[in-house]
């Protein structure tokens, strides 16, 4: 069947077609914008095939409505929402159409891909990583009893913002499509092969030859991404076509920890797997413990401040180019799958095991881990690139040349506990201090520091800029917070409306916001930050901004009726980065003053109704009069750019109009 959708099209009234993002088998995939929610991007499912048969299409629908209603029901921060289903009749063809949410990012697919260009792939820590920030997905899922069906690294995004694996393309959506096409085009097909979801290697046996399904098909699937994100091989040239065992290939440094677990999941026999995604996670918490005990058992006499760190969580993406040749195999009458090393390398993998260990606590200790871990990793790929001279020795933290003493890991545990304490996400959080301090020192920009002491200097300013940032971030409310790394502009405009239902405009609106943002970064003024992570705590402060205005301190809206000499004052005071905006209603015609006293520390904007003829903006002149053109409400805002509390004095003084009441 051929997509009669054309870019610009709307779809039902609501979905504006910008592009076809490819044909499956079973239909078509579109990005769309939603003009229902403020032209958001979406995903546009088309599952269309050419169909005269009502019965066959009430039939169909009904199907399509009790399974996607399933899916409506999930709400997970790491699984596209599911918005809306209908049958639509397009060009004399009657279709189906799913939509969900779009993820920004790139699959691991991509992500690999890429890696192997250079000549490595995923280490041990990240594959980790991975498994632990999926599994509570797989169990949110198995807990409303939806199983995915068709996990592989093509259909995990990991997400633009975050850096989050997102789960998308669920087979929930081939298989209504595939009750579609039964119904529709080839009602001969066999039942258990209409509705088989799963790629060979990525599905267990009995998925892909009997279209048995159960919660072992999602786990199988993760296990198997995780060794091809390891390996960077493909399961074909992995799994033992004779025993359908996996063998895993030289060159790869796993863990015996880590192959037990991928293997018990990878068993053919049923019975020997995991219960649940629960299982699998407790097993891996067990790993990352014995990990952290083993560095803490050698460190803990030098560094009593070390020993308070919290359960590890394991480190964000890492580069590496390992020397070790570690060969993983399994003997046909063997169902467990076992570590073999060679000999010649085992002093080597030794050391990358105890690599793995460090950086795993590394990097749970949160700013710590950028410096000292991003540095010794670092490191590591400069020593080990082309290069089989042995880096890490067993007492490699008690003789590395690093030159950081207890006070400083001490000021670094200090900013970990406080970044804990607001709930802010790890990733986002080096990203905003690498942010500032490129834009700070941009002869650093780029550079990762060092743990010696050349470094030092550079060390003590990024912790110093890290301190101030949070105490910026202190001073804002847990739920701006809390939504920094999903603002959008989407969101801004639901906040524009609710500015407009005060007769604010966003002009006002952002006034009061740049104000605050640039008293506490004001490198970033004059610069496009909206798209970097700095842009996310702009945001944050919008809300916050909306917040006070709606409930009263930064607004007040004012009217001359009434009012002797036609003459309104008001005074205040404003902290440095505050602000006040306040509203009156005035004629076209009438002859308007405004004053504000002299202070340098003060900036006064005045905004016409429709915008078109402002009169103020960002002015330290303080004082406007004239004749007005245009009958509406007029925007006041009055922010402090000094760095103490200013007193201010406003004075409105109108000709007669006509007032509302």
């Amino acid at each position: 069947m051929d997509s009669q959708i054309k870019s610009t099209n709307i779809i039902n009234n609501r979905y504006r077609i910008l592009r076809q993002l490819g044909p499956g088998k079973l239909g078509y995939t579109y990005l769309a914008n939603d003009s229902h929610r403020f032209n958001q991007i979406c995903l546009l499912q088309e599952f269309a095939p050419q169909v005269h048969d009502l019965d066959a299409l009430k039939q169909t629908k009904e199907l399509f409505q009790s399974k996607a209603k399933v899916l409506y029901t999930l709400d997970h921060p790491q699984i596209p929402r599911f918005r809306e289903l209908f049958l639509l009749e397009l060009d004399n063809n009657r279709g189906l159409f799913l939509v969900q949410d779009y993820i920004v990012g790139t699959t691991y697919r991509e992500l690999l891909n890429h890696r192997l260009s250079r000549g490595y792939q995923f280490t041990e820590a990240e594959v980790i990583q991975f498994l632990l920030q999926l599994l509570p997905v797989l169990e949110y899922l198995h807990d409303h009893n939806i199983i995915h069906r068709d996990l592989t690294p093509d259909n995990i995004i990991s997400r633009s913002s975050d850096g989050v694996p997102v789960l998308i393309d669920f087979g929930s959506v081939k298989q209504l499509s595939a009750i579609a096409t039964h119904f529709f085009q080839q009602p001969e097909l066999p039942p258990n092969q209409m509705l088989q979801i799963g790629q060979i290697g990525y599905a267990p046996q009995e998925q892909i030859e009997l279209g048995l399904v159960s919660f072992h098909s999602d786990l199988y699937g993760l296990a198997a991404t995780a060794i091809v994100l390891l390996t960077g091989q493909e399961p074909a040239s992995l799994i033992d076509r004779d025993t359908l065992t996996w063998n895993w290939p030289e060159g790869i440094a796993v863990s015996s920890e880590l192959t037990a677990i991928l293997g018990k999941i990878l068993t053919k026999n049923t019975q020997e797997r995991y219960d649940n995604a629960q299982d699998v996670r407790n097993s891996l918490t067990v790993l990352t413990a014995k990990s952290s005990k083993v560095f803490l058992h050698q460190k803990v006499a030098k560094s009593p401040i070390i020993k308070e760190v919290s359960p590890p969580k394991i480190p964000t993406p890492l580069t590496s180019n390992d020397q070790a040749t570690v060969v993983l195999s399994r003997s046909k009458t063997d169902t467990n799958m076992a570590l073999m090393t060679s000999p010649r390398k085992n002093s080597v993998t030794g050391c990358l095991s105890k690599l793995i260990f460090i950086l795993t606590l590394i990097m749970s200790s949160g700013t710590l881990g950028w410096l000292v871990g991003k540095a010794w990793i670092t490191q590591v790929i400069h020593n080990n690139e082309g290069s089989n001279k042995q880096v890490f020795t067993d007492n490699f933290v008690d003789n590395n040349n690093s030159k950081i003493n207890d006070r400083e890991l001490q000021r670094k545990n200090e900013l970990r506990t406080r970044r804990r304490n607001l709930k802010l996400n790890h990733s986002l959080f080096i990203n905003l201090v690498d942010e500032i301090f490129g834009k700070k020192y941009r002869e650093q920009k780029g550079r990762s520091l060092t743990n010696n002491s050349d470094d030092k200097a550079w060390r003590e300013k990024w912790d110093k800029i890290a301190a101030n940032l949070l105490d910026t971030l202190e001073s804002l409310s847990t739920e701006a917070i809390q939504g920094m790394g999903n603002y959008n502009e989407s969101q801004r405009n639901i906040w524009k409306q609710k500015a407009n239902s005060l007769n604010l405009s966003s002009r006002a609106l952002y006034d009061l916001v740049d104000a605050q943002f640039f008293q506490a970064f004001p490198e970033f003024k004059n610069t496009d930050f909206i798209d970097q992570s700095i842009g996310q705590i702009w945001n944050g402060m919008i809300l916050d901004n909306l917040k006070a205005l709606q409930a009263g301190p930064k607004y007040e809206k004012l009217s001359l009726s009434g009012v002797e000499s036609n003459t309104i004052r008001r005074e205040g005071r404003l902290k440095p980065g505050e602000g006040k905006a306040y509203v009156i209603y005035l004629d076209a015609a009438q002859q308007l003053e405004v004053t504000l006293q002299k202070n340098r520390n003060l900036l006064l904007s005045i905004y016409s109704p429709t915008g078109r003829h402002n009169m103020l903006e960002d002015s330290q002149d303080n004082n406007w009069s004239g004749q007005l053109v245009e009958t509406g409400y007029y925007e006041l805002t009055i922010v402090s750019n000094g760095n103490k509390t200013t007193n201010y004095q406003l004075k409105i003084t109108a000709s007669d109009g006509n007032w509302p009441e």
